[in-house]
Formats: C-alpha cells, structure tokens, sequence
C-alpha cells in the first residue's frame, strides 16, 4: 500500500540515461503528431469559445497560445493548447493505459518548459515522466472506471499535466507525492458525449487536464499538502473509481523496464477510436469490391462491448452536430461511403446542415453494429471489427478488420505521420514554419531551450 510513493520516488530519479532509446524517439513521434493537432485545432469553433474565455481571464504573460501567439499564464496556455490538440478528436490513443493524455501531457510540458527555459532533453525526460505516470494510473483503474462511465481524458488526463509539471519543477520526492494527491482532487469527466449530441466541452477535458496538472505541482511546489495514499487508500482514487474492478499493482508494475510511451497508438481517422477496426473494414471491402454507397442494402458490423456503447449508441439520424458524428459508427460508415474520407474536412464539412449530410445520414440507416463477445474490450485485438454486407445485386460480402490503423500491431509509416502532421499545419502555418517544427522536434534533445519551437508555433 504504497504506490503513490513509490511512484513519486520513480518519478523524481528517473534520469535521461535510464530512458530506452526507442521510448525517446517514439515521444518525440507524439509530440510532433500532438503539435499538428494542436495548429489544426486552434481553430475549431468551440475551441474559439475557449480561446476567447482565456483572453478574458488575463494571466502572467509567461507561455504562449499556439496560432494565436497570445501570452498568458502557464495555467491558462496549458489550458487552451491541450483543448486545441484534442479539437478534432484526432490525437494519441493507447489500449494499455489512458487514452488522449499526450495533449494534455504536451501542453503542460510546453506551456512550463517555455516558461522556465527548459532544454529539449529535460523537456522529453518531463514529457515522458507524465506519460508514463498517466498511462500506470489509468491502467490501475481497467475495467471498472470505463465501465462506470469516467472519460479518462479528464480524469486520467490530470497525472500527465502534474507529473510532466513536477519533473520540469524540480520538486522532490514529498512534493512530487502532494502534487499527485492534489491531481486526485481535480480528476473528473464522464463519457456521456458518447451517449448524445452537443458535447464541445468533451474537447476541454484534454485542457482542464493540463491546466489541473500544472496547478497541482506549482501547488505543490509551494508547500501545499494532501492525503498520503492518495491512489491507493481505501478511500483513493482508484478504489472510488474502479471499485473492486482494478489493476492496483499496474502503477508500480514494471517501473523502469515497461514503458507505456511505445504502445501508444496515432489516429489515422478523425472520430472515436472505438470505430477504427469498422472503418478498416468498410475502407477494405470498399476497395476489394468496388463498392458505392448506391450498391449497399445493408450493412452489419461487429465490436466488443466497449466499443459499442462508444460509439454505437448515436444513429445516424440522431446526428445534429460534429461531436455527435464523430462517436456515431453508423455515421462514420456513411461518411466513409458517400464523401470517401473520416478526417477534418469531412467531419466538418458534412454535418447537420452543410455538405451531403442528408446523404450521409441515408446511408447510416443502413448500418447497424453488434457486440461480437469473441473480441475483447482491452488486449492486442481491442478495436477490432467484424463486417458483413448485404448488396442490392444479391450478394453477401464478409470480411474483418485485424488491429486497427494507427494501433502498434500495425502503426503508420514516416510518410503517413507526415502527412497527418501537415494535413493539420497547414490549415493554419506556413509549410516553412512546419517544415522547422519537424527539424526542431526531431531533433528537441539538442536544444538548449524550447522557445524555437514555439515561436514557429505562431501563426
């Protein structure tokens, strides 16, 4: 009954030399995918309610807003960035711990970073620090907190922001281990976006994450205390959100030699993940068959349990807004059949009442999902799907997914993490600028501070 110490005394001796080189590389991976989501999602028009409610609250001008260049609070830049990078539901996945905490994670980190004049190396062992930290919290808390209906991005998320936060800080073993019971009483957020339309705030729940996280160690940091056993107590976090349903020993499990950091998957598709083996499928039959949306009569597919209240709750019909479609299965393959894409534009473009819509949603009806209880809700296989489909000439096409895209059992190449990252950029930089923030991240470890990252980070 000592995790939360044990994990605070892990987090303060971790040192640069004891990271394995692929853990390195793979993180400077996500924070440059995480950085594209943040340019992209600077302009998403409830992110802009976001942006105009920080620069109303004012704040110390230490860190700075991505795009907009504003400069406000670490607090408040942390705050609006993580927001930006889960904007288009487009950043970081991971089975193993807690889904989407790099925005959170990346946000923090830069937002002190830029602040103290933090190096690139110290940047990436902070960065890494909270990654870690979050995904061991969140996999302590399988299955029971999901099956309860907690978002982990708001609160799981929370342990990315203190732990990068306390690493950047300095703060030692006492502090460090506040720092983390104070995140405990910022935690919060429930799925219940998956369940209905009209869930922008889903997208500040990435941001309430960082700015807590960031709060938590500079409370901490000034002498603020919290309960000892603060995950772990019978009355801790894990227990109060799992229940009997728990990992426990997943937060100290393997400290120092299993890293979460590698097993952290990249979306290929702008929506829920919980889709992705269904888009495989229907893009891979798509393709086999030369399928149109005008040949489908019907169309079934298969996921696991979890996969299903995700995202086969909302109908197509149902679908009034961005948020609701992008945790709409039905709508993600109607969107996939009659605009041929699941990424920004599409999601954006042809939603209640733009674009094909009206389309779109006819061709949803003709899907429907299933529970195939053969595929697990965590595991190697976690999102995959099952397809069958019906055609108007009479035929019975079946076929299924494997891992999905972006998942470690079968991630994206250099050329396809490229042209994501530019994909987003490019909606609001220059291609010089995003050009030099891939120079910059690549090579982050030479950097004596992160302050040219940045500044190519203003539009």
């Amino acid at each position: 009954m000592n995790e939360t110490r044990d994990l605070a005394k892990w987090m303060v001796g971790l040192k640069w030399v004891d990271i394995p080189r692929d853990v390195i590389d793979y993180s400077k991976i996500l924070v440059l995918d995480t950085l594209g989501c943040m340019l992209g999602g600077s302009v998403q028009d409830s992110n802009k309610a976001a942006l105009r409610f920080t620069r109303a609250m004012g704040g110390s001008p230490d860190s700075t807003v991505v795009n907009y260049g504003d400069k406000t609070s670490p607090f408040n830049a942390a705050f609006l960035n993580a927001s930006f990078g889960h904007g288009w539901e487009f950043d970081d996945m991971i089975n193993a711990g807690a889904g989407h905490a790099v925005s959170a994670c990346t946000a923090a980190t830069l937002a002190l970073a830029e602040k103290e004049l933090i190096n690139g190396r110290d940047f990436l062992e902070a960065w890494i620090t909270g990654y870690e930290v979050s995904n061991r919290v969140g996999a302590a808390t399988k299955p029971g907190h999901l099956k309860r209906g907690f978002h982990e991005v708001g609160t799981i998320g929370p342990f990315a922001g203190s732990g990068a936060a306390s690493k950047l800080l300095r703060l030692d073993e006492w502090q460090t281990e506040n720092a983390i019971a104070i995140t405990v009483s910022q935690a919060a957020g429930t799925f219940q976006h998956s369940q209905t339309t009209g869930g922008a705030i889903k997208r500040c729940h990435a941001g309430f994450a960082a700015s807590s996280g960031v709060r938590s160690a500079l409370l901490a940091k000034e002498g603020m205390t919290a309960a000892r056993e603060a995950l772990e107590g019978k009355k801790g976090f894990v227990l109060c959100h799992s229940g009997d349903e728990n990992d426990m020993d997943a937060i100290t499990r393997g400290l120092g030699t299993d890293w979460y950091t590698t097993k952290a998957a990249m979306k290929p598709y702008s929506c829920c993940a919980g889709q992705f083996g269904m888009l495989d499928v229907i893009y891979k039959m798509k393709t086999k068959y030369n399928l149109k949306a005008e040949d489908i009569e019907s169309i079934k597919l298969w996921g696991s349990i979890r996969n299903l209240w995700m995202v086969g709750t909302i109908r197509g019909e149902e679908v009034k807004d961005i948020f609701g479609a992008q945790f709409s299965a039905r709508y993600g393959v109607g969107l996939a059949f009659v605009v041929g894409e699941n990424r920004i534009k599409a999601y954006h473009q042809h939603i209640p009442p733009f674009g094909k819509w009206a389309e779109v949603v006819e061709m949803a009806k003709k899907v429907e999902v299933y529970n195939d209880e053969k595929i697990p809700e965590r595991g190697p296989i976690f999102g995959q799907a099952k397809c069958e489909i019906q055609t108007k000439d009479g035929r019975t096409l079946k076929d299924e997914s494997g891992s999905p895209k972006g998942f470690p059992g079968n991630p994206m190449t250099r050329e396809e993490r490229q042209e994501k990252f530019y994909s987003q950029a490019l909606l609001v930089q220059t291609k010089e600028k995003a050009d030099k923030i891939v120079e910059l991240v690549e090579n982050i470890e030479h950097l004596e501070d992160v302050r040219p990252i940045v500044r190519n980070l203003i539009c």
